[in-house]
C-alpha cells in the first residue's frame, strides 16, 4: 500500500511540475542572428518589449531598423535579439519564474552540426537535451537550444513593474450566456480543478479527417482513458481547443511520431491548415 501511495504522490508532483511549464518560445534565425519574432500587441513599446526581454530598447531598434515616423502597428512583427542578456544556453540549478524553454524549427538545409555551430550547443548537448537517437533530424523539428529569460504572459513581474497583458479599458460586461467548446471547457475545469491538477506534454499533433457533424471533438491519445478532456493549445498563435479522447493512437504510419491525432475539423479554431503542428496538451491527473 505505502509503495502504491509513494507512486500517486510522484505523478501528482509530476504533473504539477508540468502544469508549471510555460508556453513554448521559438527562436528564429535573421541577418546571422538568433531572434524571437513577437507579434506586437496594443499599446506595447520598445520600451515595454525591452524590460519584458531582457533587453535594451537601442538593441530592438537596431535589430528592427526602427524609423520613428513609422507606426508600430498592432498585430505586426517585431523582432527581439537573443544575446548574452537574455539568452543562457545551460539552465542554472536555481528555478527562476522567467526563465523559458527556448526551441527551434528545423528548416531544409539543416543538419545537427549546423544548428550546434549556430546555437553554441555542442552535439552532444542538443541530442541529450532533446533525447535524439541520432543525428538525424527532420523538417520542422523542434529542438531545445536552450532557455531565454523574458517575463510571461499573463502575469506581474513587481520588480520590473510589468504586468502581461497590458491592462485593457474597462468595457460593459455581456451577461447574455455563451457556451464554448461544446461544454468540454467546464468538463475540463470541473476535473482538474480550474486547471490546477493537470500532467502536460508538448509535441506533434496529427489531424486525421471524421465522418459526420459533431459539436465535441474527437481526439486519439495513448497516455488517457477513453472520455479524457483534452486541453489543445497552439503557442504560435495562443489559440486552445478541447477534445474528447475516443481510444489510443492507431497503430499507422500516419500517427508516427505524434502524441495525439484530432479529428481535421479542429484545424480551423487552432488557426491552423497543415495537417501536423506543434501544440502543448493538458489533461487531468488520473
Amino acid at each position: 500500500m505505502f509503495k502504491y501511495l509513494l507512486i500517486l504522490i510522484f505523478v501528482l508532483n509530476t504533473g504539477f511540475a508540468f502544469c508549471q511549464q510555460n508556453d513554448s518560445v521559438f527562436a528564429v534565425k535573421k541577418s546571422g542572428e538568433w531572434a524571437i519574432k513577437h507579434v506586437l500587441k496594443p499599446r506595447e513599446t520598445y520600451g515595454m518589449l525591452a524590460k519584458r526581454y531582457y533587453t535594451t530598447i537601442t538593441a530592438i531598434e537596431n535589430f528592427n531598423s526602427y524609423d520613428p515616423k513609422k507606426k508600430m502597428a498592432s498585430g505586426s512583427y517585431i523582432y527581439i535579439p537573443l544575446n548574452a542578456e537574455n539568452r543562457i544556453i545551460h539552465k542554472p540549478a536555481l528555478d527562476d519564474a522567467d526563465l523559458h524553454e527556448l526551441y527551434y524549427k528545423v528548416a531544409e538545409g539543416d543538419d545537427i552540426g549546423l544548428i550546434s555551430m549556430y546555437t553554441g550547443v555542442t552535439k552532444r548537448e542538443m541530442i541529450t537535451m532533446n533525447n535524439l537517437h541520432g543525428n538525424t533530424l527532420q523538417i520542422n523539428q523542434p529542438l531545445l537550444i536552450g532557455w531565454v529569460k523574458m517575463v510571461p504572459k499573463d502575469s506581474l513581474n513587481v520588480a520590473l513593474g510589468l504586468a502581461y497583458p497590458t491592462p485593457l479599458k474597462k468595457t460593459i460586461k455581456d451577461t447574455t450566456e455563451k457556451v464554448y467548446f461544446g461544454g468540454l471547457d467546464k468538463d475540463y475545469n470541473t476535473l482538474t480543478n480550474n486547471g490546477i491538477n493537470v500532467l502536460s506534454e508538448k509535441g506533434t499533433a496529427v489531424f486525421f479527417d471524421k465522418a459526420g457533424k459533431s459539436n465535441v471533438y474527437c481526439a486519439f491519445h495513448n497516455s488517457t482513458p477513453y472520455g479524457t478532456i483534452i486541453k489543445v493549445f497552439n503557442p504560435g498563435n495562443n489559440k486552445t481547443i478541447f477534445v474528447k479522447v475516443l481510444g489510443p493512437l492507431p497503430d499507422t504510419k500516419q500517427f508516427a511520431n505524434c502524441i495525439i491525432g484530432i479529428c481535421s475539423a479542429a484545424k480551423e479554431d487552432l488557426g491552423l491548415t497543415d495537417n501536423k503542428a506543434w501544440c502543448e496538451l493538458s489533461y487531468p491527473v488520473n
